[in-house]
C-alpha cells in the first residue's frame, strides 16, 4: 500500500509563470480509501452491502478518480495494465463518491470489458483526490509528474444548437511520467483522447484554441492481497 502527493497551485498571482507549487499539508487520501473501493467492488459481486467507510473524512467533498490496474506480474514487461479509470471533477462526499466510482470505473469504462470477479486477486486500486483546477496561459505551462492536465477546445467538425460543441480530456498527474511523455506529447495525446483524430501541431489552429487547466492530487494505492490481509487484521 502506498500514498503520494502532488503539489497544488498557488492562486495568489495572476501570472501563471509565477505560480508556486506547494505541497498539501495534511494527508487527505490514505490506503483506507483504496481498501474501501475493493470492498465496494467485492460487495457488488457478492450481492451484499459494502462496509461502512473506514476513513475519518467520509463526509468531506473532493473531486476524485478511481483507477483499476492489473498487477505488474501478469505482464511480460512487468508494468501494470489499465482496466478502468473514471472520476468526477465535481466534488462529492468521499463516502458517496468512492462507492459510486469504484463501480463505475470497474464496470462502465467503455474502453474495456467490465471487470470480472475472477480478476479481483490480480488487481490494484488507485484513488486520486484532486486539488482545484487552475487555468494556465499555455498548454505547456505545467510540470510533468506534479500536475494533472485538463484541456477543452471547440470541435472543428461538430456543431450543436449553440454552435460548435467542445471536446475535453484529462490526464492525472501520474500518467505522463508513466508513459514517458513530454508535455507536448501529453497534450497531443489528450487531444486525441478528447475525440479529435486530425493532425495537430504546436501553434496551429487547434493547439491555439486549447483552454488548459492544471491540478494536483493525492493518491493512495493498494492491492487485493493487501485488502484481504487488512480484513483479517
Amino acid at each position: 500500500m502506498s500514498t503520494s502527493t502532488t503539489p497544488s497551485l498557488s492562486s495568489g498571482s495572476s501570472d501563471p509563470s509565477t505560480h508556486v507549487a506547494t505541497p498539501v499539508k495534511e494527508s487527505i487520501c490514505t490506503d483506507l480509501h483504496a481498501l474501501y473501493c475493493f470492498d465496494v467492488l467485492q460487495a457488488h459481486f457478492e450481492d451484499r452491502e459494502p462496509m461502512e467507510p473506514p476513513f475519518d473524512n467520509a463526509n468531506e467533498k473532493y473531486a476524485l478518480f478511481v483507477t483499476w490496474n492489473t498487477t505488474s506480474h501478469l505482464r511480460s514487461n512487468r508494468k501494470p495494465a489499465l482496466r478502468g479509470c473514471i472520476g468526477n471533477f465535481s466534488p462529492m462526499t468521499l463516502a458517496e463518491g468512492l462507492r459510486e466510482y469504484a463501480l463505475i470505473s470497474a464496470l462502465e469504462d467503455h474502453r474495456f470489458s467490465p471487470i470480472k470477479p475472477s480478476e479481483l486477486p490480480h488487481l490494484s486500486c488507485n484513488v486520486s483526490l484532486l486539488t482545484p483546477m487552475t487555468p494556465v496561459s499555455t498548454p505547456l505551462d505545467w510540470i510533468v509528474g506534479e500536475h494533472g492536465i485538463h484541456i477543452t477546445f471547440p470541435n472543428p467538425s461538430g456543431s450543436g444548437s449553440s454552435g460548435k460543441r467542445s471536446l475535453s480530456a484529462t490526464y492525472l498527474p501520474e500518467v505522463a511520467p508513466e508513459q514517458g511523455w513530454t508535455k507536448e506529447e501529453a497534450i497531443l495525446s489528450a487531444i486525441q483522447k478528447a475525440g479529435y483524430k486530425g493532425t495537430v501541431k504546436p501553434n496551429d489552429e487547434i493547439w491555439n484554441s486549447l483552454q488548459t487547466k492544471v491540478y494536483g492530487s493525492e493518491k493512495a494505492t493498494t492491492t487485493f492481497d493487501e485488502y484481504q490481509n487488512w480484513l483479517k487484521s
